[in-house]
C-alpha cells in the first residue's frame, strides 16, 4: 500500500528522453581542426567578451582615475580632488559621476554619486534681458545623491587680518619665503617706467575702453548664458552641509533628506541691473542641528 502511494506521489521520468540537440555524442572532437579561421573565431569571441565587460564594469573607473590625475597635475593648485568614476553618454546628454571628493584646506566636498544632463537638441532662442525666463523649458537637469559640504576654516579671511594688524603669517608662513627681494632703486625704475607707458595710452585706451563696453552690453542685450539655460533644476538626495572644526564647541550641521531646486532669472526691480537671480526650493526632513564638536580641545 505505501509503495502504491510512494509511486502515485513520485512519478517516474525515466521514460523521457533529451532531445537530439541536447547530446553530444554526435560531435566528433578530434576531427575539429584549428586552423586559422577557428583561431581567429576564438580571438573573437574572447575579445568581444572581454570588451563588453571592461564597459560595463572598468572603462568609467578608468576614465575617473585619469581625470584625478590630469586635474590634480594641471588645474587643482591647492587642494585635492578625486574622481571615482565618470561616464559620458553624448547621444543623451548625459553625464555619470561617482565618488567625487575636492578638500581644500578651508572646506571638503563630497558627493556619492549623481549625473548631469544637459538637453541639447532643444531649439536656442535668443531673449532680451528683460524678459522673463522662468516660464522656459529646462535644458539642464543635475542631480546629487548624498552631498556633503563641511566648511571648517577660512584661511584667506584669518590671512588678511594678519596681513591688517601687522602679524607674522601664520596660515600661509612659506609665501613669505618665497616672495623674491627686490631692491628700492629697481621697483622705482619699474614704476616709472609704468607710469609713463600708462600716461601714452592713455587717450587710446579709454577710447577702446568706452567702445568695447558698448559691445559688449549690446551682446548681453542680444544672447547671454540665460538664453541656452534660462532654467536649471537640481534634486538632492540625503545632502548635509556642516560649519565648524574641532576648535570650536559646537558645529552647526544642516540637513535634507531630499531637496528640489530651481534657478532662474526675472526682471530686474531696479534700472541699474540687467537681471534678478531667484531660486524656488522645496525640502523634506530639512533639520537644524548645533551639536557638540567631535574631538573638542578647547583651544
Amino acid at each position: 500500500m505505501e509503495q502504491d502511494m510512494l509511486n502515485a506521489t513520485h512519478p517516474s521520468f525515466s521514460g523521457i528522453e533529451p532531445a537530439f540537440w541536447n547530446y553530444s555524442d554526435h560531435v566528433i572532437l578530434e576531427d575539429l581542426k584549428m586552423d586559422s579561421t577557428f583561431v581567429f573565431l576564438l580571438t573573437s569571441l574572447v575579445s568581444a567578451i572581454s570588451w563588453v565587460i571592461y564597459i560595463t564594469y572598468y572603462n568609467s573607473r578608468v576614465i575617473g582615475f585619469i581625470l584625478t590625475r590630469l586635474l590634480n597635475r594641471f588645474i587643482i593648485r591647492e587642494g585635492y580632488v578625486k574622481v571615482g568614476s565618470f561616464t559620458l553618454c553624448a547621444l543623451s546628454g548625459k553625464i555619470m559621476f561617482r565618488d567625487i571628493v575636492y578638500i581644500t584646506a578651508d572646506y571638503s566636498l563630497r558627493i556619492q554619486d549623481g549625473w548631469v544632463i544637459f538637453r541639447w537638441w532643444r531649439s536656442y532662442v535668443p531673449k532680451d534681458v528683460s524678459e522673463d525666463l522662468s516660464h522656459s523649458d529646462t535644458r539642464l537637469s543635475v542631480l546629487l545623491n548624498g552631498f556633503e559640504l563641511h566648511v571648517y576654516n577660512r584661511c584667506e579671511l584669518y590671512a588678511k587680518l594678519e596681513e591688517t594688524f601687522g602679524l607674522s603669517s601664520q596660515m600661509f608662513p612659506d609665501e613669505d619665503n618665497h616672495n623674491p627681494n627686490v631692491n628700492e632703486k629697481d621697483s622705482e625704475s619699474i614704476n616709472n617706467t609704468a607710469n609713463e607707458f600708462r600716461q601714452q595710452h592713455n587717450a587710446m585706451d579709454v577710447s577702446r575702453h568706452v567702445e568695447n563696453i558698448r559691445k559688449q552690453e549690446a551682446h548681453v542685450i542680444a544672447r547671454t548664458w540665460r538664453d541656452l539655460i534660462p532654467v536649471i533644476k537640481l534634486d538632492v538626495c540625503t545632502g548635509r552641509i556642516v560649519f565648524g572644526n574641532r576648535l570650536v564647541p559646537t558645529t552647526l550641521s544642516l540637513t535634507v533628506e531630499e531637496a528640489h531646486f530651481v534657478y532662474s532669472t526675472k526682471p530686474a526691480a531696479s534700472r541699474h541691473d540687467h537681471f534678478m537671480h531667484f531660486t524656488k526650493c522645496k525640502a523634506e526632513n530639512f533639520k537644524v542641528i548645533l551639536a557638540p564638536s567631535p574631538k573638542y580641545t578647547g583651544k
